[in-house]
């Protein structure tokens, strides 16, 4: 989705900005967002750059020597990577297989529950809180009854050890499989745009999906425009998806509000409905 030029605004119409890596945001989203007389522009803060296939071949080994387990996806971009490489490698019917019919399936969230069914993929568990604290409470109700069982978690690996430790000290033996990782966004023409908005003091919100994106927002904004970061404070509300992405705002002091369900429904609902 484009940013559009400033000239094509309504006097009226709010803007809200909202950070992004690699991928699309959902369409029920934006569609929801313009129904309030609003404009969604799309700040890209990151790029990913996929690993080696050999990766999916250790995984795929694993996968198919297990008995049974659990497989973690914590994002869509996981999702859509891990089987572009499994298409690489010729290995896509297998792997499917192997997940319906040996793994519980467990997705972070909708986004990623919806990108796993495209992929023929039945997703057993969505934790209630869509974010690595409900992640770790889901498995926390279970360790009990699935004493050691074992947990793949395909991710990127600019992750941080925080899952892996938590898990591994409620007893299950966790395989991290790093299958990307993330790297500043190049300056664009849309960062070129917000820049504009943002020193006309056009942008209404500003919506920040993951801690990488906090990280990279702030660098990108340090390197090429260093004199706009006191406006970013003085933008009317600033919105938080999760726990860990707010854990990075803090470091910025920016203040913000964090979504009590930590999703793009979450961030809607922060917007309009003030929950």
């Amino acid at each position: 989705m484009d940013l559009i030029s400033t000239r094509a605004l309504a006097e009226d119409q709010k803007i809200i900005a909202i950070t992004k890596s690699e991928g699309s945001i959902s369409k029920n989203f934006i569609d929801k967002i313009e129904e309030h007389h609003s404009k969604l522009i799309v700040v890209k803060t990151s790029k990913i750059i996929k690993s080696d296939s050999k990766i999916l071949s250790e995984i795929f080994n694993l996968i198919a020597n297990l008995s049974t387990g659990y497989i973690i996806f914590l994002s869509s971009n996981a999702v859509e990577i891990f089987f572009e490489i499994a298409t690489t490698l010729n290995v896509v019917n297998e792997i499917v297989h192997y997940l319906n019919s040996k793994f519980k399936v467990v997705a972070i969230g909708p986004s990623t529950q919806t990108s796993l069914k495209k992929h023929r993929i039945a997703v057993k568990e969505i934790p209630n809180d869509h974010s690595s604290t409900g992640i770790i409470d889901f498995f926390s109700q279970m360790k009990n009854n699935t004493f050691s069982a074992e947990i793949i978690i395909p991710r990127s690996k600019k992750a941080d050890k925080y899952l892996k430790k938590k898990l591994a000290k409620l007893g299950f033996v966790v395989h991290e499989f790093y299958i990307y990782t993330v790297i500043p966004a190049d300056l664009d023409s849309l960062w070129i745009e917000f820049f504009d908005l943002l020193r006309k003091n056009k942008i209404d919100s500003l919506i920040f999906t993951s801690p990488s994106n906090v990280n990279y927002f702030f660098k990108i904004l340090q390197q090429n425009s260093s004199d706009l970061l006191p406006l970013v404070c003085k933008i009317k509300m600033i919105l938080s998806i999760g726990p860990l992405t707010s854990k990075e705002l803090i470091k910025y002091n920016i203040p913000f509000s964090e979504a009590t369900d930590h999703s793009l429904e979450g961030i809607y609902k922060k917007l309009y409905i003030n929950e």
